[in-house]
């Protein structure tokens, strides 16, 4: 299923190595973005973060809807690539230049799956910082549901050796762009207990739409809807 002659994102760093690939997706766009701009409701002038928002290309769409926008991303180079899209000033280069208790939304896409598990409470507490008392977070990522499920419009994945239930890692291939990333696939439940134990609440589980592929009934994203 996986191919060793394609490009492997291993870590955070290496993403900027794809960075071409994933202005150029389209798909997801279709049904990522399109399903978290909505949520968002009327954004003008609210303050938004993008936490991990690689080129920006999200956070594009939402400045001009008029939103206040920020983004943090670990990578130098895709710092600069959302800079020139959102301006210098709006970028943040450490977690500690954020401001604590400001934010009316903050967004984090397709992140906790590819770091280890005390990255993903690290960055659930920074995140729960950054929300103002009426603050919203949306954080979402692959459907860790479709682990069974060999192909998807967007992935390619092999036979699981190890169950839904546990925690572990597995290379799948993505068709758009070409390459393999490392998903680090956790149950659904482990997350929502990680929201609680940092302090956050859910308010809503949202999956993007529907589709059949090869018999199977496909929901490519999961987002989870939380407060403080």
């Amino acid at each position: 299923m996986t191919n060793q002659n394609l490009k492997l994102i291993a870590n955070q760093e290496k993403w900027a190595e794809v960075s071409k690939e994933l202005e150029a997706e389209k798909i997801k766009l279709a049904f990522y973005d399109n399903t978290i701009i909505p949520l968002l409701g009327n954004i003008n002038k609210k303050k938004v973060l993008d936490y991990g928002g690689g080129p920006g290309v999200l956070l594009t769409a939402l400045k001009k809807l008029g939103a206040k926008v920020k983004e943090y991303d670990i990578s130098e180079y895709f710092r600069k690539q959302a800079a020139e899209k959102i301006g210098i000033n709006n970028i943040y280069k450490t977690v500690d230049e954020i401001p604590s208790n400001y934010f009316d939304f903050v967004i984090c896409n397709l992140v906790l799956c590819i770091v280890n598990e005390d990255e993903v409470k690290r960055i659930v507490t920074n995140i729960k910082n950054t929300l103002n008392k009426k603050g919203v977070a949306y954080i979402g990522f692959c459907n860790p549901k479709l682990l069974n499920i060999p192909e998807t419009n967007l992935d390619l994945r092999p036979k699981p050796n190890q169950p839904y239930e546990k925690n572990h890692s597995y290379i799948k291939t993505k068709k758009e762009g070409g390459y393999q990333i490392i998903e680090n696939h956790r149950p659904i439940e482990w997350y929502e207990n990680v929201y609680k134990e940092i302090g956050l609440t859910l308010k809503d589980t949202i999956y993007t739409s529907e589709y059949k592929l090869n018999g199977c009934k496909i929901k490519d994203f999961i987002i989870f809807k939380l407060i403080k």
